[in-house]
């Protein structure tokens, strides 16, 4: 159950987040649609202390004026990080989120702990087809089993104002050179994952990462599209939650769970 939101003063305007859990401190970015309250998020939150902070002007919450990069809202990020958490975190970025993940790591790399790159944007190649302006034509992409979907799951209509705050952000929908440049300076344990029918981010971009982040596995998630956490929250979770808890001994080895890891 998605809990309420809390808010704080920091230095560009005020900012909301979703606290939730006892725990090792973890911090999930969410997707462009905005925070979606899935299984995963549920299940995290019984193990760790969850954060998931709301990036000013999604879901709602107003803009700040000065913040106008994913280099300055990783900034922002690091500085919820430090007043909140207090130090180092496990990091989860999905989509957008892993874009904006990535800048954190790269930025600020004494706050992130374990890094997850949730099929993550940022890394598509030139001309790759982007999100088509038809809510339901999107809905096709997002999700390969939308009746997985939870029931307080925003509309359609929310979602595609929270997308509309990513030229606020100078989002990249190719490759962000300027940050890939940055990606072998990430020395984190890093984990990224995508889904095998994820039609938004393609393998290329993934294989990309992989071949540039020094400390990285990448593991594919069977019959799951681009909403990894709603398609397949299981075998995600068996994943991940080995991952953040065996650190290092990280072993892919779940049979069907999931699929030729790299």
């Amino acid at each position: 159950m998605q809990p309420q939101a809390s808010k704080l003063s920091l230095s560009s305007g005020e900012f909301s987040y979703y606290p939730a859990g006892e725990g090792r401190p973890l911090v999930y970015l969410h997707p462009a649609g905005g925070v979606r309250w899935t299984k995963v998020l549920d299940e995290l939150a019984k193990s760790f202390r969850l954060y998931a902070p709301i990036a000013p002007g999604f879901d709602g919450t107003q803009a700040h004026a000065s913040v106008k990069s994913m280099k300055g809202l990783a900034a922002l990020v690091g500085e919820f990080i430090e007043k909140v958490v207090g130090g180092p975190c496990d990091l989860i970025g999905c989509s957008f989120g892993g874009y904006l993940a990535a800048w954190l790591a790269a930025e600020r790399p004494a706050l992130v702990d374990h890094l997850v790159l949730e099929c993550p944007a940022g890394f598509r190649p030139k001309g790759y087809a982007g999100r088509p302006p038809d809510p339901e034509a999107l809905k096709k992409l997002l999700f390969l089993h939308p009746e997985k979907l939870p029931p307080e799951s925003k509309t359609l209509e929310v979602e595609a104002a929270n997308r509309r705050m990513l030229p606020h952000y100078g989002y990249s929908p190719d490759t962000d050179e300027e940050l890939l440049a940055r990606i072998p300076s990430i020395d984190k344990l890093t984990l990224i994952l995508h889904g095998t029918a994820d039609r938004m981010i393609p393998k290329e971009s993934v294989q990309l990462l992989k071949s540039r982040l020094p400390h990285a596995y990448l593991v594919y998630i069977w019959d799951a599209a681009h909403a990894i956490e709603v398609d397949q929250p299981e075998r995600m979770l068996a994943v991940l939650l080995d991952f953040l808890q065996r650190s290092e001994g990280f072993m892919v080895n779940w049979g069907t769970l999931a699929v030729n890891p790299d």
